[in-house]
């Protein structure tokens, strides 16, 4: 008995310590480690390959003093308009990756990333989110957005 309450006191202290957190540690530590927000890095020079595969709407970074998610900063790098599609290949800055939007889900996303003497480092398809696909490092290297409907393919340049 007497463990059991020396187990529910120091349960209780330790609610108690979180308690006294302020609103912005409290919204930072519930966002880290979540599904919603499985990884934090810091993002100097971009996340490299721990980027790759990743979600770029959910993958957390740590960055000039806050959170921010790759998505957050994205950028249209290159866009391919043609046979009324709008195949665009998505690019952050702060993390410096890359992935494939398309306009709905009848187009199916892929996302190449190339060494820069245009050999295939890693391809992902398939969807990530809603209408596109999931990031690749771009540090150094090059993407290039791709999607299919049937047997047609469309590309975009690579960036």
């Amino acid at each position: 008995m007497r463990a059991r309450i020396r187990t529910i006191v120091a349960g209780l202290a330790t609610l108690a310590a979180l308690a006294v957190a302020t609103p912005a540690q409290a919204a930072t530590a519930a966002a880290l480690g979540t599904a919603a927000n499985p990884f934090t890095i810091a993002a100097n020079s971009g996340c490299g390959s721990s980027c790759d595969g990743k979600d770029p709407s959910v993958y957390a970074i740590y960055y000039s003093g806050r959170i921010t998610t790759c998505s957050a900063d994205a950028i249209t790098a290159r866009v391919n308009t043609s046979a009324g599609i709008t195949l665009e290949l998505r690019y952050s800055p702060i993390c410096r990756t890359a992935w494939t939007r398309v306009p709905s889900d009848y187009y199916y996303p892929y996302i190449r990333s190339y060494y820069p003497d245009g050999r295939l480092r890693v391809e992902y398809n398939g969807f990530k989110g809603a209408y596109y696909s999931q990031m690749v490092n771009d540090a150094n290297l090059l993407a290039e957005a791709r999607a299919s409907a049937g047997p047609t393919v469309w590309t975009t340049g690579r960036y």
